[in-house]
């Protein structure tokens, strides 16, 4: 369950992939060349783990890691360095305290341990920083130092429920064990068990299991008597779906995705389950992986130069991340026939000209929002015949 609840919602961010607005293709081409998307799954997944991890952009022609690098300048990203943030060395690393500083009360450089046990710097600058979606108050005493800066591991999501639901399914899988017991009933048994001659009990009970292992019977004497009584698992089934659904919920991630079983939840299609894991994802979307994405694509955009800025500002990277559902595409594509319509309807009428509606529309990714100038307003009072 700790794996699933570590590896789905991760997959599911990156797997639809994303659209950078203004884009022609190559800025995109240039993060699939650095394998973007697996190494960003990589930290996704380290971070739900073990609540956070550290990307290192690998950069040629910017001198030393340790150095401050400044994308603008030149410099290309030659791969993606995923690190858990267990090797990330908190002790030994200072807080920036300038407050002029981008980095106040922050890292200015981490100290990551290598595989070998040695460590090496690098610069923030040259990292993207995945932190986990549940922060915790630094300055609380209770905390541990990397929980203070990281956040929580999400497996903390659902622990106590997930412990329940294994505590669930070791009593099933005692109850299988013993789903028949068997009585049996001795002639001397008081006689034995007074003079402590347990070793004839014993060889008389064996005798009797090797006796139904070989004649599927049992030969009985005076006095002795055999019976066996099933346990009942009624109810249990209906128990172990009650604990099924309070991991599902706790993790947020439907009965079907998290244990590998047909539907269930608020419908018999899993609809709504499937409405609420998506709403859970793009939340995850904006909240852990587009803060580090939007970084990425910049540096990238700087080699590139695939999206200009207006005038002396600098690029601005704006990202929309793919739909999660098919059913959310097809309301997408209901939505943009209503809009096409509606435009038809406006240009017809003459209220908008088609440029008008082509900036609206496509400037920038599709908005069906409506904002004119008051230069394309048409003056509805003109060649109207006015009473002197």
């Amino acid at each position: 369950m700790a794996k699933n609840a570590v590896n789905i919602p991760a997959e599911s961010m990156v797997q639809h992939g994303f659209e950078v607005q203004g884009d022609d293709g190559s800025l995109y081409a240039r993060f699939e060349e650095i394998d973007g998307a697996k190494q960003m799954e990589l930290a996704l997944k380290w971070t739900r783990m073990l609540g956070g991890a550290l990307v290192i952009m690998d950069v040629s022609g910017a001198g030393d890691w340790d150095t401050p690098w400044y994308p603008e300048r030149g410099g290309k990203i030659r791969g993606l360095r995923v690190y858990p943030c267990e090797r990330v060395m908190l002790g030994e690393m200072m807080v920036s305290s300038i407050p002029e500083s981008i980095y106040f009360e922050d890292y200015e450089r981490f100290v990551v341990r290598k595989a070998d046990g040695n460590t090496f710097t690098v610069h923030a600058s040259r990292c993207l920083v995945f932190k986990s979606a549940t922060p915790v108050d630094p300055t609380f005493p209770g905390w541990l130092e990397y929980e203070r800066y990281w956040g929580l591991s999400s497996i903390y999501e659902g622990l106590e429920d997930a412990r329940n639901y294994d505590i669930g399914k070791q009593g099933v899988a005692h109850l299988m064990q013993e789903c028949s017991v068997g009585k049996y009933t001795i002639s001397n048994l008081e006689q034995l068990v007074a003079e402590s001659n347990y070793k004839a009990l014993d060889n008389r009970l064996e005798a009797m299991d090797e006796q139904k292992s070989v004649i599927n019977g049992i030969f009985l004497g005076e006095g002795e008597n055999y019976t066996r009584e099933n346990v009942t698992f009624a109810g249990v089934p209906e128990i172990m779906d009650r604990q099924m659904m309070a991991v599902s919920g706790s993790y947020r991630i439907p009965v079907t995705k998290l244990f590998g079983r047909s539907a269930a939840g608020m419908n018999a299609t899993g609809e709504g389950d499937d409405d609420n894991y998506n709403a859970t994802i793009a939340g995850l979307q904006k909240v852990q992986l587009l803060p580090p994405l939007k970084r990425l694509m910049w540096c990238l955009n700087c080699e590139t130069k695939t999206i200009k800025g207006e005038g002396k500002n600098p690029p601005k990277i704006c990202i929309d991340f793919l739909l999660l559902s098919k059913r959310d595409q097809l309301k997408d594509a209901q939505v943009r026939e209503t809009m096409s319509r509606a435009d038809r309807n406006y240009v017809e009428a003459g209220i908008l000209p088609p440029d008008e509606i082509i900036r609206n529309r496509f400037a920038g990714g599709y908005n069906i929002d409506t904002a004119v100038d008051s230069d394309y307003v048409p003056d509805f009072g003109a060649g109207a015949e006015t009473e002197e």
